[in-house]
């Protein structure tokens, strides 16, 4: 009887610790991946994206970067031809929720 509360004990243990694995890296994912895909567009590393490092970026990789070239004047909220990262979350949170396939509602 007490191998079978050891054994019991033991795999909750582990299904938990399995759980917390999976779950932590989804809920870390997001901002790694909008650092990380700001980055890629930025290739002079001044922090803003020019219309040129935007249009670069979507001919060259398309995906994702074909909205922001689309999205491009409605994202430069002070139309100064740059978008910066605080830009870039307005517009994001002004979309509301994504659903996991990438599409906007």
């Amino acid at each position: 009887m007490k191998h079978f509360l050891v054994a019991g004990m033991l795999a909750a243990a582990l299904i938990s610790v399995k759980t917390y694995a999976q779950e932590q890296p989804q809920q870390q994912r997001p901002k790694h991946d909008r650092e990380g895909f700001f980055k890629k567009i930025d290739t002079d590393g001044d922090g803003k994206l020019s219309k040129a490092e935007v249009d670069t970026a979507a001919d060259k990789d398309g995906k994702g970067f074909t909205r922001l070239k689309e999205k491009f004047g409605a994202i430069d909220s002070n139309k100064d031809g740059f978008i910066d990262k605080e830009e870039l979350k307005a517009f994001r949170k002004s979309q509301g929720p994504r659903s996991k396939e990438g599409s906007s509602k």
